[in-house]
């Protein structure tokens, strides 16, 4: 069942699972079932990397870039560590196995299915710019010397935002890069390396001070994502993957699909999962008050449900992860 795991301001961990009756979605338990179990405690580490680390043979429309059915953590030493989801918890015997060593707080982690072996595994960009490839055997964290490195060039000054996802619709993710100045770029991964790929301008105009959020998803149900781009209030659907017919490559629409009422603040949060149908996101949001509100994503528009949208209430968590136990 798909759900949230959330972490509490004291490091207590929580399992949220999604419920279905009355005709509406919701967190809160229907009579007889019970929600908000304790599944950690004291989790007082650097990083969070939700992913689908435990390995299991799962429809690849599960693995959502972005969700997970397991964790790996960064501790205070520098290593990352494993724990797996077993009985619908994290605590027992052997959970929170060392699996890396060296990594830092200051780098930025992005996790997806970059081999295509079945399970997540882990990219790095550094704090100079450079991307280095940690495949996950299932075990732990496998070391490639020099090959490790596998771009550069990323200084998060110019670039300051990286989106994994299937640009390009094939077996292996790749990067989508905002840079500083609005442009949306490309760069193809051949499942060992960026480099020799050739990187494809796909849009531009979308600034961070102009769109501080691009949520993405397979929004259409096509092979490649789509973007939600946040500004003054709404939240604007561009296409990807309309083909230009100057240069004959893929590239995101110029003018938006479809827009929302101004019904969204750039300080909420923005969840994005399967949270009915996999391979078909829905959104849900955090507001001010840590209340959640259900989005469902029908016929290529966000649905506003009014008053029937909450689906919880006084969520006061540090972190959230969509989570799809196995």
């Amino acid at each position: 069942m798909p759900g949230l795991i959330i972490r509490m301001n004291n490091g207590d961990m929580k399992w949220f699972p999604l419920f279905y009756y009355d005709g509406k979605y919701k967190f809160y338990a229907p009579k007889g079932e019970k929600t908000g179990t304790d599944v950690g405690r004291d989790w007082q580490f650097k990083k969070y990397l939700s992913g689908y680390w435990t390995p299991a043979q799962i429809p690849s429309y599960r693995r959502r870039i972005g969700g997970g059915s397991s964790l790996v953590v960064l501790d205070e030493d520098g290593n990352l560590r494993y724990f797996p989801f077993k009985n619908q918890t994290f605590m027992f015997r052997g959970s929170g196995d060392k699996v890396g060593r060296g990594f830092r707080d200051s780098l930025d982690y992005y996790v997806a299915e970059w081999t295509a072996n079945g399970t997540s595994d882990l990219l790095v960009r550094d704090e100079d710019g450079d991307l280095r490839l940690y495949p996950w055997n299932g075990k732990e964290f496998k070391d490639l010397g020099q090959d490790e490195k596998v771009g550069n060039g990323f200084e998060k000054d110019d670039v300051p935002d990286l989106y994994p996802g299937y640009w390009t619709g094939g077996t292996s993710p790749d990067l989508l890069v905002r840079k500083k100045n609005g442009d949306l770029i490309v760069f193809p991964f051949n499942g060992k390396s960026f480099y020799g790929q050739d990187k494809i301008k796909v849009g531009d105009g979308f600034k961070p001070k102009d769109y501080p959020h691009l949520l993405v998803g397979h929004w259409l149900g096509n092979r490649t994502p789509d973007i939600l781009a946040y500004r003054d209030k709404r939240l604007y659907l561009y296409p990807y993957g309309m083909v230009d017919p100057k240069k004959n490559q893929l590239a995101f629409a110029e003018k938006p699909q479809t827009q929302t009422e101004k019904d969204f603040r750039e300080d909420w949060r923005y969840l994005v999962g399967y949270w009915r149908t996999p391979g078909r996101p829905d959104l849900i949001t955090v507001n001010g008050s840590n209340d959640l509100w259900f989005y469902p994503f029908e016929d290529g528009k966000l649905l506003d449900l009014k008053d029937d949208k909450q689906a919880g209430n006084d969520w006061k968590a540090t972190h959230f992860f969509d989570f799809y136990p196995i």
